[in-house]
């Protein structure tokens, strides 16, 4: 009992985190973040994806999973 209770708090986490990952990516492309690259370069694109990977637009990780799961 004990392993399945482990398992599904894993599993909620770990997909938690995919939805907070997600949710960063949308909105900084929704906001226009990592703009200043030219989409139909190949290159920069790849370097596009990367920026809006690392981008941080918003103050928590709270915040990403509250508007990914559409509580707000």
């Amino acid at each position: 009992m004990f392993l399945a209770i482990a398992a599904l708090v894993i599993s909620v986490v770990w997909l938690g985190a995919a939805v907070v990952r997600l949710e960063n990516y949308r909105y900084a492309n929704f906001i226009g973040a990592c703009s200043q690259f030219n989409i139909k370069d190949a290159r920069e694109r790849i370097d596009r994806e990367a920026c809006l990977d690392s981008a941080e637009t918003r103050t928590n990780w709270a915040w990403h999973l509250a508007y990914g799961l559409k509580i707000l």
